[in-house]
């Protein structure tokens, strides 16, 4: 995006970068990467281009943040999108590694990947185009769900997306917040305090607000009655999917289906 600019000392910068993961703690990037679509290609900077193109990023509301886990503790780095200038970017932010044997997301391993090939001696910049369209694309500007940053005494990022993406999955099962919380690597009571810090309601309120969500969705298909429903989204009983729908929505369901 922003400026295809010719790279003199390419391997130079790239070895700058190295040097600043030693300033993790700092939340703004010591290293960027142009990519332009156009062209399939990438270029390094860690210069004013960079500090100038973060904060007009910041002041169009065009930068996302994404945390990604991983093992060593890098500096945060910039992705920017655009052929002439800057239209959005991301910023990568490394966070602890996740417990053993959780899955890693498609968005995370891009970013690891993205990572691992600014760190090379030979900068790839039509390998790293590639990963930066792909994350682009797996990513999709601007949806990311939940807080940008972590809210102090709230889930990072990535348990965010993690639990509530687990949830989303297992709406019409039955699950309590202590499989969230150990799909995610932590304690049950941790994530019920974390989770109601982040969203501001507990993860049992969440997913009844979640299963009346999917229900008004069905209830726009006729051919479905209230007791299929019920079961779709979770509810053993219709009685139990009516005594909830009623008390979020203010109607009862078979209600709220005739006034649509």
């Amino acid at each position: 995006m922003v400026i295809h600019a010719e790279t003199p000392g390419r391997h130079g910068q790239v070895r700058e970068m190295q040097s600043s993961a030693q300033h993790v703690a700092s939340h703004d990037p010591g290293v960027g990467f142009f990519v332009d679509p156009t062209s399939a290609s990438a270029a390094c900077r860690s210069d004013n281009v960079l500090r100038q193109t973060l904060a007009t990023l910041r002041a169009r509301r065009a930068l996302d943040v994404l945390e990604f886990p991983g093992a060593v503790a890098k500096a945060p780095m910039l992705v920017a999108y655009g052929a002439d200038r800057a239209e959005w970017g991301v910023l990568l932010r490394q966070v602890p590694e996740l417990p053993r044997h959780t899955p890693r997301s498609t968005v995370d391993q891009l970013c690891a990947l993205l990572g691992c090939l600014a760190e090379q001696r030979e900068f790839a910049s039509t390998v790293f185009a590639e990963v930066a369209l792909a994350l682009r694309a797996a990513h999709a500007p601007g949806t990311v769900a939940g807080p940008v940053g972590r809210v102090p005494g709230g889930l990072t990022r990535w348990q965010y997306e993690r639990a509530v993406a687990w949830m989303d999955e297992r709406l019409d099962a039955t699950f309590t917040s202590t499989d969230v919380a150990t799909h995610i690597g932590m304690s049950a009571g941790h994530f019920t305090r974390a989770f109601r810090v982040t969203e501001g309601t507990s993860p049992r309120q969440w997913v009844l607000q979640r299963r009346v969500q999917r229900a008004k969705a069905m209830l726009a298909d006729a051919a479905l009655t209230l007791s299929d429903i019920a079961l779709a989204c979770g509810f053993a009983e219709q009685s139990h999917f009516t005594r909830v729908f009623t008390r979020l929505v203010g109607m009862p369901p078979g209600a709220w289906r005739r006034s649509q």
